[in-house]
């Protein structure tokens, strides 16, 4: 049952957008899938305000647009010690982690269980700054966990043939961070896909997803 976290320092990075699409990904690859809403804020969805009260973006995504996947509210600080036991027949989940900087003993928790942790990050010199401070919180979580949690930067919001995002992913890498090779553009596919249905198949998310599996199949 291996638990993927996407997270990341700041609000706005993506994070409920990856994780729903990557979600769909394991399911349209055949895999039963749990999706954690572990953010007790996010992004309002615009269309469907009457569903926001006491609900993260993955539970109003859902509630607009009911997923073929269970999906649960699991925002707590032990998510390390429940979510085990909840997922147990699941053969994935994904996590929709909060911002670490808003709710930092929920990230740590999410980031304690996952076996890969996801940093959506955009080719920005802003966001390419900010991993830093998130190496550094995995280097700490890593002192809580049997072993050293493997982690991945998932690039999105690329522009089509943009000398930054290249550039970005030599300066991830230079940090230490393992950058995949999937690329997620910067499309109204994706942008505007809160609160509608999703198909990943095709899609770049979809790469994402596969690279990933294969990645942590060692293959």
């Amino acid at each position: 049952m291996p638990i993927w976290t996407v997270t990341n320092l700041k609000p706005g990075t993506a994070k409920t957008t990856s994780s729903v699409w990557l979600a769909h990904a394991l399911h349209e690859l055949g895999h039963k899938v749990l999706l954690v809403g572990a953010d007790p804020g996010g992004a309002h969805l615009k269309l469907a305000p009457d569903l926001s009260d006491g609900m993260g973006s993955a539970e109003r995504w859902h509630a607009r647009a009911p997923m073929p996947f269970e999906v649960i509210s699991l925002a707590t600080r032990d998510l390390h010690r429940t979510l085990p036991r909840i997922a147990v027949d699941h053969d994935h989940v994904v996590i929709d982690s909060p911002p670490i900087e808003d709710h930092q003993g929920i990230a740590i928790s999410a980031l304690r269980v996952a076996d890969v942790g996801i940093v959506p990050v955009a080719p920005t010199t802003v966001e390419v700054d900010r991993m830093a401070p998130v190496l550094r919180i995995v280097e700490e979580v890593d002192a809580l966990r049997a072993e050293p949690l493997p982690t991945c930067v998932l690039l999105n919001r690329c522009v089509s043939r943009a000398a930054s995002t290249e550039e970005a992913a030599e300066a991830l890498t230079d940090q230490g961070h393992r950058v995949l090779a999937a690329r997620i553009p910067r499309l109204e596919l994706f942008a505007q896909s809160h609160g509608a249905p999703v198909t990943a198949a095709g899609t770049a998310y979809a790469v994402a997803a596969e690279e990933i599996l294969t990645w942590r199949a060692g293959g």
